[in-house]
């Protein structure tokens, strides 16, 4: 599977009391990265709940390797591992200017019918269009979204 990039710009509300990043502010750029690259891979908000269908988080796991501070421009890198039967394996990567690896996440997603709310196998073309992804195609247009961070 490719990479999906993006960036992310460190502001005041996402310093904690230590000031640093927030671990919240993590699970909230984890959902934003995967939420654009199923947008990129054509799986958006609308064509989910036109199939009756949607990922939800079972668990996270986030190894927090440096801190991060105000300004700091962090770039973001994401890629599905593993898709199974009814569950997908998403990996993170956050970088800071410097090259250097601050944090490795993951997340253990769930497929599920919106409809009966129950877990569901994963639909043929979703695995499709994730496996037919290309990073060269669509990491710069998710980095346009974010215009106003420079690139690393």
């Amino acid at each position: 599977m490719q990479i999906f990039k993006t960036h992310f710009n460190v502001m005041a509300e996402h310093i904690d009391a230590n000031k640093h990043v927030s671990n919240i502010v993590y699970i909230k750029w984890m959902q934003d990265i995967a939420v654009m690259h199923s947008d990129a891979c054509g799986w958006d908000t609308k064509r989910y709940h036109q199939n009756h269908c949607t990922w939800v988080a079972k668990t996270h796991f986030i190894d927090y390797i440096k801190q991060v501070f105000l300004n700091e421009v962090i770039e973001a890198r994401t890629w599905v591992d593993e898709i199974k039967r009814s569950t997908a394996l998403r990996k993170y990567e956050f970088i800071n200017q410097r090259g250097e690896i601050v944090a490795k996440a993951e997340t253990n997603w769930v497929f599920i019918n919106t409809e009966t709310q129950r877990i569901q196998r994963v639909l043929p073309e979703v695995r499709e269009d994730f496996e037919r992804f290309r990073s060269s195609e669509y990491s710069e247009a998710a980095d346009l979204l974010n215009s106003d961070a420079p690139s690393l």
